[in-house]
């Protein structure tokens, strides 16, 4: 039947099966864009393709750059942890400073990660003609 219709109609048509998770984020979108669901779905397909690859070069060597610092606080974590398994470990006091770079580190490199993404979703949206319906602009 769908064949039949879609010779009639001369147009594709895509059915496809959702998550719950999915399907609250598509309903998300409608709502935020004021678009209808159809809609929102044929934006994203061309923006998708228009946007090109998910990181630029640039933020291709910076991920690179962050694996080998999170590689770093890995082996960090794994000579303490030895640490404490043979009895070696030092008072807590003591380790305060190295806890507290380890967590700089960390919230740095998620900070950077974080940074791509939206840009890249900020991006996305652009290419989609996805904007805020005037209703949900924040004031």
């Amino acid at each position: 039947m769908a064949g039949a219709a879609a010779g009639r109609r001369g147009k594709p048509r895509l059915r496809t099966e959702l998550s719950t998770a999915d399907e609250q984020r598509l309903l998300d979108a409608v709502v935020l864009f004021g678009l209808p669901k159809a809609e929102v779905v044929r934006r994203l397909i061309r923006a998708s393709v228009q946007a090109g690859p998910a990181l630029s070069a640039e933020n291709t060597e910076a991920v690179v750059a962050l694996a080998q610092q999170v590689r770093m606080v890995g082996r960090n974590l794994s000579q303490v942890l030895k640490a404490i398994h043979r009895g070696k470990a030092v008072d807590m006091e003591d380790t305060e400073a190295i806890w507290r770079g380890l967590h700089e580190a960390i919230a740095a490199i998620d900070g950077e990660l974080t940074e791509m993404t939206v840009a890249y979703g900020s991006k996305l949206r652009r290419q989609a003609k996805l904007t805020l319906s005037t209703d949900e602009r924040p004031a």
